[in-house]
């Protein structure tokens, strides 16, 4: 075997990430092995603090002499400095002590998600959806779906627009026009029969009687729509300016989530956690189709206010305050609360690189991690003034997770923490298994591990966890961050599944129906279809952009509210040609498919550099077309 290694000196590489002394004194306490401790050496590989270059794997034993404990425990108490460290990984690799792990890209192939496997996942949802409407209206141009209960059977007099939410999501995976059509035949229904007084209203189909909708969870859908089809630009601009109109108090700023027939509030609060983010989100998404000032300017007065209600003390806002005298309704926020307003905030900076903001963010980002961090998780529940409510690990906490991956990549110096925390408590709350039964997230557990709320709910830690596993693998190379998303993804598919589409809900332990999730899920077909970026996974310093927002490129679907099953803009699936172009790939590596490859172009010539499951991507940055067998 022929190796060659150099150190690159602490002064010129990134700093060793906190989490890493963590990791090293877990080792040290016995806690992890010694072959869950070589990943961190990998990752410290991987991110160029140690450049090795190895043409061949000889099998060197990872039983790491005790001395080495000794080294590292003087190093996590800063006797000696991260170059000295470092040095020691040098030695222990220079004198074949130890090797990094080897990458098997096979393994990590079967570990992704085949794209048949999730168009008919996701499918199976849509097409439920589809024989509800059919079975309730008989006039084809009523594109609507009705509430079902699939454990008494029985359909509620309440009809709704999920076949839009439905239709684009399978429309994003696919690039199938089928799918768009029916989100437009949904537009189309909208516009023609369901606009009147300047508002939209539903239909109820036992009664028989026009309902209020919902504009502002209508205009998240519907704007995204009119970023493919600018035909609904001004169905977009006419939901967007009624909830401006009337459903925004003009003294304190702040949104009604929903309106009777009266336009009278149905609730008298907003609810950062739920439905006052969507109010945010929809005019965000709103501005971004119509560029239309109006809309951002209304969302940072409403973020504005909101903080001006905050614990001077603490910085914390509570999750909930009344609409029409700005009062605290609900004092505590949850932690993925936390990580849905952190999302607003970048989804607003995003757009605007507004440095008033940008200093929200950072004051926010260091309040959550003083008060909600445990030392192991995040706390379910912490009032605005700072005390903890509910010490319970809750299954949403990868909405906070994401959140500061996000803030991390957008400025690691400001946010030179965030990362370390988000990964600490993915892999103490999911990875460890502690949150987890029959391979499903449940909805929360003790400190101990102990049952608390028993449930597996689809949007809650399937909904969000594969942007931060995905991420975490990335960064490690550790494989058990797919296996585990691969069982997960699994799990809610076998367990969850019904002959009409998807339930909310059942027993995490058991397996059996619960009264919270018996519903048919009608948003499941987006729920699976975001697991999109599970088909294929980058390695070493290759960067996908996923979603570019303003002037900013996202490595990932960009997902902000608690039931958004997120977007992107910057990857194009035809999976009739068994394409997937990729508008922007950066830096040299490899791309690892779960689909074998047959042709590739690059720039839009054709490329050779390719294995059955494996790119090779060059240095820069290119356009890639790939084409799967």
């Amino acid at each position: 075997m022929i190796l060659f290694l150099s150190v690159i000196p602490i002064s010129f590489s990134e700093q060793i990430p906190e989490w890493i002394k963590n990791d090293s004194n877990s080792w040290i306490n016995n806690d992890i092995s010694d072959s869950e401790f070589l990943t961190t050496i990998q990752f410290l590989l991987n991110n160029d603090m140690i450049s090795i270059d190895v043409s061949n794997n000889s099998g060197f034993s990872t039983d790491i002499p005790k001395w080495v404990k000794t080294l590292s425990s003087w190093w996590i108490n800063n006797d000696i400095s991260d170059s000295e460290f470092l040095h020691v990984i040098e030695y222990m690799l220079d004198k074949k002590i130890i090797f990094p792990t080897i990458v098997d890209e096979n393994e990590i192939s079967s570990l992704l998600i085949n794209w048949d496997e999730l168009v008919n996942d996701a499918k199976h949802g849509n097409d439920g959806s589809l024989i509800i409407k059919e079975s309730f209206f008989e006039n084809p141009d009523i594109f609507l779906t009705v509430a079902y209960n699939s454990n008494s059977s029985l359909y509620y007099n309440h009809a709704s627009f999920e076949l839009l939410n439905s239709g684009l999501s399978l429309y994003q995976i696919t690039g199938d026009e089928l799918y768009l059509d029916q989100a437009r035949s949904v537009a189309n229904f909208i516009e023609s029969d369901l606009v009147h007084n300047d508002r939209i209203w539903t239909y109820s189909p036992y009664s028989k009687t026009l309902e209020p909708a919902n504009h502002q969870q209508l205009l998240m859908d519907m704007a995204i729509l009119s970023t493919i089809d600018s035909e609904y630009v001004q169905l977009t601009k006419k939901i967007a300016d009624r909830i401006i109109e009337y459903e925004i108090d003009p003294n304190t700023n702040l949104f009604y989530s929903h309106m009777d027939r009266n336009d009278s509030a149905f609730y008298p609060d907003m609810n950062m956690s739920y439905d006052g983010s969507v109010g945010l989100e929809s005019l965000l998404r709103a501005h971004e189709v119509t560029n239309d000032e109006k809309y951002l300017d209304q969302v940072k007065q409403t973020l504005l206010s909101y903080w001006e209600l905050r614990d001077t003390k603490t910085n914390l806002i509570p999750s909930s305050v009344l609409v029409e005298d700005s009062t605290v309704n609900t004092e505590f926020m949850q932690q993925y609360g936390a990580g849905v307003f952190l999302k607003l905030l970048l989804h607003y900076f995003y757009l605007t690189n507004d440095p008033e903001i940008f200093t929200i963010m950072t004051i926010y980002h260091d309040a959550v991690i003083k008060n909600f961090w445990d030392g192991y998780t995040w706390n379910y529940r912490v009032n605005f003034d700072g005390s903890v409510r509910s010490h319970l690990i809750e299954g949403n906490y990868a909405k906070l997770d994401d959140s500061l991956i996000l803030l991390h990549d957008l400025n690691s110096e400001e946010f030179d923490t965030s990362y370390d925390y988000a990964k600490n408590d993915y892999d103490n709350s999911f990875e460890s298994g502690m949150g987890v039964a029959n391979n499903l997230v449940i909805h929360s557990v003790t400190d101990d591990g102990s049952k608390a709320s028993r449930e597996s709910m689809m949007q809650y830690g399937f909904l969000i966890n594969q942007n931060v596993g995905s991420r975490l693998f990335h960064d490690t190379h550790d494989v058990q961050y797919l296996e585990s998303l691969n069982e997960l993804y699994h799990s809610i598919i076998v367990n969850h599944k019904r002959e009409l589409g998807y339930i909310f809900g059942i027993d995490a332990y058991t397996l059996d129906n619960t009264e919270l999730g018996v519903m048919l899920n009608q948003r499941s077909s987006a729920m699976i279809a975001n697991k999109i970026n599970l088909l294929f996974v980058p390695l070493n310093d290759v960067k996908i952009i996923w979603t570019k927002i303003g002037n900013y490129e996202i490595t990932q679907p960009f997902i902000t509210t608690f039931n958004d099953s997120g977007r992107f803009n910057s990857i194009d699936f035809d999976y009739e040609k068994k394409s997937i172009f990729f508008h922007a790939v950066y830096n040299s590596g490899k791309i690892i498919f779960s689909d074998e490859i047959k042709s590739v172009l690059v720039d839009g010539l054709e490329y050779y550099d390719f294995e059955p499951h494996t790119l090779n991507t060059l240095d820069g940055k290119h356009d890639y077309l790939v084409f799967l067998k």
